[in-house]
C-alpha cells in the first residue's frame, strides 16, 4: 500500500487507504454464538464486492456491523477513514447519511405510497422536491416500478416491496451502498434491472458490498467475490 501523500486534503480519506476495512472481526451472540470470527476484508473506493455463502453464515450480520446497526465483539472496523468504534452520535449520524441499505426484511412503511417511502430517505438529505421528483420517477422507471408510484406498499408483491427498498437505499446515490439479498424475490428480468442500477452507481462512483447467495448474479460477473462459510472468511 502506498503512503499517504501530502496533497490529500484535510479530512478526506486518502484514495490508497481502504474505503471499508475490517480487521479481525468477531461477532459472538450470547450465550456463545459465534457469527463472525476473526474476519479481515478491505475494499477499496468505488469497488464493487460479492458476499457469498449459504443462508446463517453471517453475511447479513456482516453488514449489520459495517452500517453500524450492531458492534463487533472484538476487532476493528472503519468506513471512510472512520474508526466506528470512536464515532461520537452525531459523527455517527452523519456517516449514516452516506451509507444506503437494501435490507432483506426490505423495511418499508406498509401504509406510505412507494413515492413517500422513497422520499423520506431523499428529504432527510435535504434534497429540493423538484431532484426528489426527478430522481424518484428514474429509478422507478429503471426498476420497472412507474405504474406502482402512488401505491400503498402494503398492497404490493414481496418482490415490488423489495425493489422499493433497493430504490430507497440508491436514492441519495450513496458514498456507500450495501445490499443483503436484493434479488432474492425476483424473476430473471427484474434481476438484471436491479444489477445495471448497481453498476450504474458503482460506475459513478458507489462502494457496493452485495450480500448474496444466488450465483446467477456473481459467477461469471468482473468483481471481486469474498465466501462465508459458518462465520469465517474462506
Amino acid at each position: 500500500m502506498k503512503k499517504t501523500t501530502e496533497n490529500t486534503p484535510p479530512g478526506e480519506i486518502p484514495v490508497d487507504k481502504p474505503f471499508v476495512d475490517l480487521v479481525k472481526v468477531s461477532k459472538i451472540f450470547k450465550p456463545s454464538i459465534t457469527a463472525l470470527q476473526d474476519i479481515s476484508i478491505s475494499i477499496a473506493r468505488g469497488e464493487l464486492v460479492f458476499l457469498t455463502g449459504m443462508s446463517g453464515a453471517g453475511k447479513t450480520t456482516l453488514l449489520k456491523l459495517i452500517c453500524c446497526l450492531d458492534r463487533p465483539t472484538k476487532g476493528v472496523i472503519e468506513v471512510e477513514g472512520k474508526d466506528l468504534s470512536r464515532l461520537k452520535p452525531k459523527q455517527l449520524q452523519l456517516l449514516r447519511q452516506n451509507i444506503g441499505v437494501a435490507y432483506q426484511n426490505f423495511r418499508i412503511l406498509p401504509d406510505l405510497t412507494v413515492f413517500q417511502n422513497i422520499s423520506m430517505a431523499m428529504e432527510v438529505a435535504y434534497r429540493s422536491p423538484t431532484v426528489i421528483r426527478r430522481r424518484i420517477d428514474d429509478l422507478l422507471n429503471m426498476l420497472l416500478l412507474t405504474d406502482k408510484r402512488d401505491t400503498e406498499t402494503g398492497k404490493l408483491s414481496r418482490g415490488e416491496q423489495q425493489r422499493v427498498a433497493i430504490a430507497r437505499a440508491a436514492a441519495n446515490s450513496p458514498s456507500l451502498l450495501l445490499a443483503d439479498e436484493p434479488t432474492g424475490n425476483l424473476d430473471t428480468e427484474t434481476t438484471w434491472q436491479v444489477m445495471n442500477l448497481f453498476k450504474q452507481l458503482n460506475d459513478a462512483g458507489t462502494t457496493i458490498i452485495i450480500a448474496s447467495h444466488d450465483e446467477t448474479i456473481y459467477k461469471n460477473a468482473p468483481f471481486r467475490t469474498l465466501k462465508l462459510v459458518q462465520g469465517k472468511l474462506v
